[in-house]
């Protein structure tokens, strides 16, 4: 029978003198039963490394198999370090009683293995107390560690026995899948396996996918299960030492941008009753993380009825992205391995378990764009592709029909730089003058002459040298009258069109954007700049110019479609369109059951009319609608929306849908009956903390408010209640013109009750410089701007769990519709354009007695009924004595 002895406290201690190579970087760690080594990418030079495992009698080559049935682990990362993990129980680990533990390993570059000189060794010490039973699940091999004793025998004499009968002998291991058979050690060793015993431990070890392993789900989620009992005899008595591991291999799942990852808190193939779980922990990358790390990082562990659940963001900092091809189509995963470990009780014996556990998302396509900004005067093609990951390299580019390598066209004088971005992405640039060879000339008419430039880009994706390519036709014309030209780049929450005249007088030159033709009046719903030579236009993403290719979960995909041309001659001169992703949320989930939509026309649908969209519930339209957009607001209960329960997730879905009643031959079948699904996801049975503050009662002693830095922030209320507000990362934020924005300026962290936080001057901008014009005044000498009083109102602020002191705090509303045209003389098609505004207010921190702090305002009705007059300003302080805060940008439509 099986016996684990007394759990005693896990304990990981670190020798203090951590002895790696610290000449060459080497990190070497210990980290519970395992020892980690991370060797930097510029010891192997891009050359795969040679792994050796040392101790103090040999120096053996680990192959892929060999580390796996020995407990060791290699891989690399994104940034070309190598990163080498093995179990304290390893085959080659020196140990003195199970506790202390020494782990030596020699690193040698490939092909330089002989050289003696670019060897590099290093070694651990590390110190870790067992408990009863320990069950490791690493990437590469499944371990169990179990206590090697013999129970006390009820008829021994009084005096004590000894803990370990040292003449048992390893007899025979019946292996069970699930069926028993029986094996010798060295049988065993032969086909892969790994059995180590000592006088206190037997290990028992085993690669994924052996034959004596079989696969068994527990509560859902498939695992690996490594079973075994181990015999041992002399001549007079036999002992039998249990021994099992089972390992997850699948039960990670992605919804919207989070893993979810459950594990079984019954691990049935390795316990025989119900458990105690006495301690849970998660870590990343084989590190253990506190609990502030983990909030830090907005990673959670949650227990269900029968799982385990961790949850991680897509896009967390201890993971990465990964570049892929898929049918020569570039794409991006996102991978990440956290490891969870667990303690349990059974009885009277205590089991270790840690699991590590790579997740890598779906592949998502990631379209390369390019940027054709040809330089006509100087007559060079001025290319730039992007946006790649740093794991991209290029290789070479085909100029028509001659391959030149990135060297060759560097020899050639041909100018290809690689940009880094700052979101850890490059492009390649590429300028090619007319002159070259390869340059196809077209004439077109007499004086116009085409430039045309095929290119074919070769590209590598590292370390598994995986090829593709990348198609780009740019062209170019040039005559006697230099036509004008068109850029285009995209922002945030925008697009930004250069549109340079060239030799045509800029009179003569007519812009459409989309369907519309700009004129004066529109421009003045704009950001813009123009000269004689030049103009320059943005274009919020909602403008009704844009049309929308398609909607995917993170995102949309928008084009803006810009045609020039010369209305004296009745010449079309240039078309262009620049298509870009944008991440911005189309649909929100709130606690309170409620689901907002807003669904934009898609190009692929011209005889939609976002007006008739309804839900599977034909009576819900939209809240309201024009002609490219519609918005909806529905309970989860309501308006057919159906719920279904995943897992440990309730998920709540609708149908945005549309019907002709009268059907058009020209009109595609998909579009005369379109189904568009949307769904709330919620957790199941998820607990909510609640973070209490004590506010103490006794008066902190007076501060002189002219002395220190408070420094004040702006931000943006979800609604009336200055409860939830948005974040940095949900910028850009979606609203309509018929919907307040709830403004909230203060101090957070100042405890000084004597000074006060007052709003000077609010306005809006279309732009981040905040001395840009247009300009709407909302607040002017801390009072709503007298001109239009009733656009902007004050709430007032009363102490909560939040606020311990509202002196500190100032919050208004201002009806967004503020921003729209008001004169009835200038109102045209351009008042229904979409806006893309910041707010800006200017800040005074002052003493609450000082008399220059409060003026008053004129009587202004607040919506809880009440009137009030006495609101803060800063009239008599000095210019120096402002601080300005900005938010933004905010998309009105």
């Amino acid at each position: 029978m099986a016996y684990f002895g007394i759990w005693a406290l896990w304990l990981m201690v670190t020798i203090i003198s951590i002895h790696a190579d610290a000449s060459a970087g080497i990190q070497a760690e210990c980290l519970g039963n395992r020892v980690q080594f991370i060797l930097p990418g510029s010891l192997s030079a891009g050359s795969p490394l040679e792994l050796y495992a040392v101790n103090d009698t040999q120096t053996v080559l680990l192959t892929p198999h060999l580390a796996a049935q020995c407990g060791y682990t290699q891989k690399s990362d994104p940034w070309g370090n190598t990163i080498v993990s093995a179990s304290l129980q390893s085959c080659y680990t020196e140990t003195k009683d199970d506790k202390e533990f020494r782990v030596a390993m020699q690193f040698k570059p490939y092909e330089l293995a002989t050289e003696s000189k670019k060897v590099h060794e290093v070694f651990k010490f590390c110190r870790h107390t067992m408990t009863s039973r320990e069950i490791l699940c690493e990437t590469n091999f499944m371990e169990v560690s179990v206590r090697n004793a013999i129970p006390e025998i009820q008829t021994a004499p009084v005096q004590q026995l000894p803990t370990v009968i040292p003449n048992l002998q390893l007899w025979k291991i019946l292996l069970y899948t699930p069926e028993e058979k029986s094996f010798d050690k060295e049988t065993l060793h032969a086909m892969g396996y790994n059995i180590q015993n000592s006088p206190t431990r037997l290990v028992m070890r085993t690669p994924y996918n052996m034959v004596k392993t079989f696969v068994q789900k527990v509560d859902g989620v498939d695992m690996v299960v490594f079973k075994s009992m181990v015999l041992f005899r002399d001549r007079w008595m036999m002992t039998i030492v249990e021994s099992a591991a089972a390992c997850p291999i699948n039960g990670a799942s992605v919804i919207g941008q989070m893993i979810y990852w459950k594990v079984p808190l019954l691990i049935t193939p390795v316990v025989s009753l119900q458990v105690e779980i006495l301690e849970v922990h998660m870590g990343v990358n084989g590190r253990r993380l506190t609990p502030e790390e983990m909030e830090s990082r907005n990673y959670a562990v949650t227990f269900k009825e029968s799982h385990v659940v961790v949850t991680i963001p897509i896009g967390a900092a201890d993971g990465y992205y990964k570049s892929h091809i898929l049918e020569n189509q570039y794409h991006i995963s996102y991978t990440i391995e956290p490891m969870l470990e667990l303690l349990w009780k059974e009885g009277q014996d205590k089991t270790t378990y840690k699991v590590l556990f790579p997740i890598t998302t779906p592949l998502t396509p990631w379209p390369p764009q390019v940027t054709h900004s040809t330089q006509l005067e100087q007559k060079v093609f001025d290319v730039m592709l992007g946006y790649f990951l740093p794991d991209v390299e290029l290789l070479n580019i085909t100029f028509g029909s001659e391959l030149l390598v990135v060297s060759d066209i560097i020899i050639k004088g041909i100018y290809l730089q690689e940009h880094s971005f700052l979101n850890d992405t490059k492009a390649f640039a590429l300028r090619v003058p007319f002159s070259e060879p390869y340059v196809q000339i077209k004439t077109l008419r007499p004086d116009v002459r085409t430039y045309v430039l095929d290119l074919v880009f070769g590209f590598v994706i590292l370390p598994e040298h995986t090829a593709f390519s990348h198609s780009v036709v740019v062209e170019a014309s040039s005559a006697e009258v230099v036509i004008p030209q068109v850029e285009g780049s995209c922002n945030e929450d925008s697009f930004s069109i250069y549109v340079k005249y060239g030799s045509t007088q800029s009179s003569n030159i007519k812009i459409h954007l989309g369907h519309l033709e700009l004129n004066n009046m529109m421009l003045q719903h704009y950001e813009h700049h123009s000269n004689e030579t030049h103009f320059e236009i943005v274009v919020p993403l909602l403008d009704p110019v844009v049309v929308f290719e398609s909607v995917q979960m993170a995102g949309i995909m928008g084009r803006i479609d810009v045609e020039i041309y010369d209305s004296l001659n009745n010449w079309a001169i240039r078309n262009f369109s620049l298509a870009c992703p944008f991440f911005v949320i189309l649909s929100e989930c709130f606690p309170n059951g409620t689901m907002t939509v807003v669904f934009p026309k898609l190009d692929l649908m011209p005889n939609l009319i976002p007006g008739e969209l309804t839900l599977r519930d034909p009576s819900c339209k939209p809240t309201y609608s024009q002609d490219y957009y519609a918005y909806f607001n529905f309970g989860v209960t309501t308006c057919g929306t159906t719920r279904k329960f995943v897992k440990d997730t309730m998920i709540y879905e609708n149908e945005v849908t549309w019907k002709r009643d009268v059907l058009l031959p020209e009109t595609a079948l998909t579009e005369q009956d379109y189904r568009f699904t949307v769904s709330c996801v919620y957790i199941a049975n998820a607990t909510q903390s609640m973070i209490f503050h004590a506010v103490s009662h006794f008066k902190q002693p007076y501060a002189d408010v002219e002395k220190g830095d408070h420094k004040v922030s702006m931000r943006l209320s979800k609604d009336m209640v200055y409860q939830l507000f948005y974040l940095d990362g949900d910028y850009p934020v979606l609203k309509f013109l018929k919907q307040p924005l709830y403004f909230e300026v203060g101090m957070d962290h100042s405890r000084d009750s004597k000074i006060a936080v007052v709003l000077e001057n609010c306005w809006a901008t279309l732009s981040k410089d905040k001395d840009s014009k247009p300009r709407w005044n909302l607040i002017v000498d801390g009072c709503a701007n007298p001109k239009d009083p009733e656009q902007t109102m004050f709430h007032p602020v009363n102490t909560d769990d939040r606020v311990e002191i509202p002196d500190h705090f100032k919050r208004f509303e201002v009806k967004t519709f503020a921003f729209k045209e008001t004169d009835e003389s200038s109102k045209s098609e351009a008042d229904t354009l979409a806006s893309r505004v910041f707010v800006h207010c200017e800040v005074i921190i002052c003493h609450v007695e000082d008399r220059h702090c409060y003026k008053e305002c004129p009587t202004v009705q607040n919506p809880d009924g009440r009137s009030s007059k006495r609101v803060h300003r800063s009239s008599g302080f000095s210019e120096e004595a402002l601080q300005r805060v900005s938010i933004g940008p905010i998309l009105l439509i």
